[in-house]
């Protein structure tokens, strides 16, 4: 995903909600930069010009400078451990500098970017330098790999012990490989794309009713769902929709 913001030097720009999330990213900021706010902690932070993103348990709010373009490369379930050669426990809530993980060729690749004459070429450098170390990647898949899959599409259903049972593995077994491969558990796993599955079909669906939106996620009841988003959003579910309409893409309208 390839975004260019640019906004008025002297006004200050929208701020973008962004909940809980399994996403785990890698992301170039060519120019500009973000910072995010931990409402729970109140410490904001900016992230490095080149930031490995794990998975985040609550929500961060973040501000771009007037003038950012990013590219960020998203990862299957699994398959950014694979790409780091590295467990992602301590990458949970953290926008880890990836130059410190993936040697001074990032940054000559960020440099690249910067100078690029325009956004196919961005691309096309972000593609041959992905390529090239996909290349030296073993070919390892199992069982546990197709497990990830179901969960992302948000199967009902699944139990831990049904996911361990696929993935042929014993329940701590597979809890603990499902740990080191996504730095988080199972079921905060399938919690975090529950609550996502239900935020984007009321952002898609703004006409439903969030009784009938808790049902189709999969959940027993509103005060169910409400409390997933308290934990996921620090808000309700109808401040987390109000405040993502004031988020830049949708001020752009490019949402």
């Amino acid at each position: 995903m390839l975004l260019h913001f640019v906004f008025e030097k002297n006004a200050p720009p929208p701020v973008k909600p962004f909940p809980a999330s399994t996403l785990q990213c890698l992301v170039f900021y060519v120019k500009g930069d973000v910072t995010a706010y931990d409402p729970s902690a109140r410490i904001t932070t900016t992230f490095p010009g080149t930031a490995i993103n794990g998975s985040i348990t609550s929500r961060l709010d973040f501000s771009v400078s007037h003038d950012c373009l990013l590219l960020s490369i998203a990862f299957h379930p699994y398959a950014l451990s694979k790409f780091l050669h590295m467990p992602l426990t301590e990458f949970v809530n953290e926008r880890v500098d990836a130059e410190a993980i993936l040697n001074p060729e990032i940054h000559q690749v960020r440099e690249q970017m910067a100078n690029a004459p325009g956004y196919e070429s961005i691309v096309q450098i972000a593609e041959k330098y992905l390529w090239k170390r996909i290349q030296n990647l073993k070919d390892d898949f199992h069982p546990i790999d197709n497990v990830a899959r179901l969960m992302s599409e948000n199967r009902a259903g699944l139990s831990v012990e049904k996911m361990a049972r696929l993935a042929c593995l014993s329940t701590s077994q597979f809890e603990r490989r499902f740990v080191q491969l996504t730095g988080i558990t199972p079921r905060l796993y399938m919690r975090i794309n529950r609550f996502h599955k239900a935020y984007q079909l009321k952002d898609q669906n703004p006409g439903m009713d969030w009784l009938r939106i808790a049902v189709e996620s999969g959940y027993h009841d509103y005060q169910h769902l409400a409390k997933d988003f308290k934990q996921f959003s620090n808000v309700t579910p109808p401040s987390l929709l109000n405040a993502q309409a004031q988020s830049p893409e949708r001020i752009l309208g490019i949402a």
